[in-house]
């Protein structure tokens, strides 16, 4: 079977990461979890962008953080504020034997693939890719629950995945801004909480504790997508492989 292939943003779509929104919630549910004192190896931060988390955590704890990051841009600017960055894939990702912790912050819901199996697939091989070797996983996702079943979130992927859906929903945007996507054309697959659940134990970890975030205002508009409610949820996951020593 064909590996599944990350897939990427225009440099325009990456430019909307550049902002350091949610990296209080994100640091503050990360040490209600995992503690401040960073003994025993390295955090990587997947998809960790400008590096504002990783240089939070660091300034805040005992944590050493390494950002692992595919956009050049993004690389360039951890560096230029003390933050140490190498380029990668999150499908991918080069082990280098240090890692204790594995954070992905609203990354998981950008992997994805032409259609669902292929999109549970590439999330999940993310995942997977850490198991043998990372004690611990940090997530922190959008969780969108549905009015109807688990609707809202596959609405969503398949609106912004489809070219000609997501046309329509551009100019619908253009009217109707709180609609407005960034991954027009790419995709996102945003998924209720149990969803998450389900997805982290089919890649073998198992929750150990996780966090409610605060709900976001949803909008008639977003209403129509049948979404109940918009948070961050927080996920602290361990393998049920032990990790090689």
């Amino acid at each position: 079977m064909k590996k599944p292939i990350q897939k990427t943003l225009a440099e325009h779509q990456v430019a909307e990461f550049y902002h350091q929104n949610f990296v209080d919630e994100q640091t503050q549910h990360f040490t209600s979890l995992l503690g401040r004192n960073g003994s025993g190896g390295i955090v990587v931060d997947v998809g960790g962008g400008c590096g504002f988390f990783a240089k939070r955590l660091m300034d805040e704890t005992a944590f050493r953080v390494r950002v692992l990051e595919a956009d050049p841009k993004s690389i360039e600017s951890c560096r230029q504020i003390g933050v140490d960055a190498v380029r990668g894939d999150a499908l991918t990702p080069e082990v280098r034997g240090d890692e204790r912790i594995v954070v992905f912050n609203l990354i998981l819901h950008h992997l994805v693939g032409a259609t669902e199996s292929q999109t549970r697939e590439s999330q999940a091989r993310a995942l997977e890719a850490w198991r043998p070797h990372a004690k611990q996983i940090f997530v922190n996702e959008y969780i969108y629950e549905s009015f109807v079943g688990n609707v809202s979130g596959r609405l969503i992927f398949e609106i912004t995945a489809s070219r000609v859906l997501s046309t329509i929903g551009k100019a619908v945007a253009r009217v109707i801004p709180v609609l407005r996507a960034n991954t027009f054309g790419v995709g996102v697959r945003f998924r209720a909480h149990r969803e998450w659940c389900r997805l982290f134990d089919a890649a073998g970890y198992d929750v150990k504790r996780a966090l409610t975030g605060n709900e976001e205002r949803v909008s008639p508009f977003l209403r129509l997508l049948l979404i109940k409610q918009i948070r961050r949820d927080s996920f602290l996951l361990e393998p049920r492989i032990a990790p090689q020593a």
